[in-house]
């Protein structure tokens, strides 16, 4: 089974509205399914508002520039009563000083300005995560204006960002501050989202079955026979108007299931695997939970698919099917069994 392509360095354009709406659009439904990349996005989202609030660009005071000219204006008047000396050009070096130290306060103004907007992707104390490597940075119109650089202050634990932001060669007016860490669990398999590509897979005839048949008995045989090793129960779904069309042994991430389909009325569709586990332990979060004569499922929408799950024992039983949500449940709620 291929990898999955994570998209970290296009997750900061996304970010910054730098995509183009092809790319914006992939990313977008990447994010539905990843939930991988989906922490990162919030990670980096969080860290720009914080950023954005902390560091403002300080203006000068409004009566600076008043109050230098009225230290100069003063000086005048007291150099006015003394004797006035032989050296004509005086008063005019004097206007030229001022001048000069007025244009000096302002290139000092502006200077520290820009400086203080230094972008915060310029920080090298971001911390890491494991990754694949991702494809080349789409390219942008246009680069917004870099967001201002973090204080020195300790800030509270947030998730981890990828380190594909490199610190270019700049001056830094101050240090910049490390985030804290937590250890990095190990992220866990996305049964869900495999189960509906498996779905998807049958429908366009790239996942065909080994035996058909429309005989429980038969097929619960086949599955002893091929090697599955936990007990199959192939249910008759006839009283719903649902016939069984077949199965095989599938490989389902890295766990070994037993796979049957079943074909309804319109030619609906519905794809049934059981497999080894505990789905407290394998399932992500976000799934919808409901309870029925005291069996726990885990329910799932992706992409117009609905995908069910819950216990038997210790093999994990999963309903997919791109008929209506509910229909989904109901025939799951029938089929399963407390044991």
């Amino acid at each position: 089974m291929a990898e999955t392509k994570h998209f970290k360095e296009e997750i900061q354009e996304l970010l910054d509205n730098r995509l183009d709406p092809e790319a914006r659009l992939e990313v977008e439904k990447h994010l539905e399914l990843c939930e991988e990349c989906r922490t990162e996005l919030e990670a980096l989202r969080w860290t720009k508002q914080f950023s954005r609030q902390q560091y403002a660009a300080e203006a000068a005071p409004a009566k600076l520039e008043e109050d230098i000219l009225a230290a100069l204006n003063l000086d005048d008047r007291r150099s006015g009563s003394r004797s006035v000396t032989t050296w004509s050009w005086w008063p005019q070096q004097r206007a030229m000083l001022a001048y000069g130290f007025l244009l000096c306060v302002a290139i000092a103004l502006v200077l520290s300005y820009f400086i203080l907007r230094e972008p915060l992707r310029k920080s090298p104390e971001l911390v890491s995560q494991p990754q694949i490597p991702v494809k080349p940075e789409l390219s942008s119109p246009t680069k917004p204006l870099p967001e201002p650089e973090p204080s020195p202050q300790r800030l509270p634990t947030k998730p981890k960002l990828s380190p594909k932001l490199k610190s270019d060669a700049k001056p830094k007016l101050a240090a910049k501050p490390k985030l804290t860490t937590r250890p990095v669990l190990p992220t866990k398999p996305e049964f869900p989202a495999e189960v509906a590509q498996d779905y998807r897979s049958y429908k366009a005839e790239k996942l065909p079955l080994i035996l058909q048949t429309e005989d429980v008995r038969e097929m619960e045989k086949f599955f002893s026979e091929a090697g599955i090793t936990f007990q199959t129960r192939v249910f008759d779904l006839g009283m719903m108007n649902y016939r069984l069309v077949g199965g095989r042994v599938h490989q389902l991430i890295n766990r070994q299931s037993a796979l049957f389909v079943y074909r309804g009325e319109d030619n609906k569709i519905l794809v049934c695997q059981m497999y080894p586990g505990q789905v407290t332990e394998l399932l992500p979060a976000g799934a919808v939970r409901r309870e029925n004569k005291g069996i726990e499922f885990y329910i799932y929408r992706i992409n117009g698919l609905t995908v069910v799950f819950w216990q038997e024992g210790t093999v994990i039983c999963v309903l997919s099917s791109d008929i209506n949500p509910e229909e989904v449940v109901q025939l799951a709620f029938a089929k399963a069994v407390k044991i």
